[in-house]
């Protein structure tokens, strides 16, 4: 059976009644309860850094293509901007 078939029923047309043919069985957590709070705040970190990076690398690359040198000149507001919004993934999920 697929993983993502959670159960399979049986309707019966002339009774209208229904039958559970199959029921997945329910997996254990990956995680610990009292560990879970804090791999949620790991991952919130790691999508924010990704998108800090991500940002950095586009707005880089368009400040390369608009003048000379531009990447040099744009760096410290393309950091502020780039911090920004790895600030809004961080916090406001």
């Amino acid at each position: 059976m697929a993983k993502f078939v959670a159960r399979i029923t049986a309707v019966s047309l002339d009774e209208g009644q229904s039958q559970t043919v199959y029921v997945a069985p329910k997996s254990k957590r990956k995680v610990s309860r009292w560990l879970k709070p804090l791999e949620k705040g790991h991952r919130r970190l790691l999508t924010a850094l990704a998108a800090f990076g991500n940002t950095l690398e586009r707005r880089h690359e368009r400040s390369n293509r608009k003048r000379r040198n531009g990447w040099l000149r744009d760096a410290p507001m393309n950091m502020m901007r780039a911090e920004r919004k790895a600030a809004k993934k961080l916090f406001n999920m």
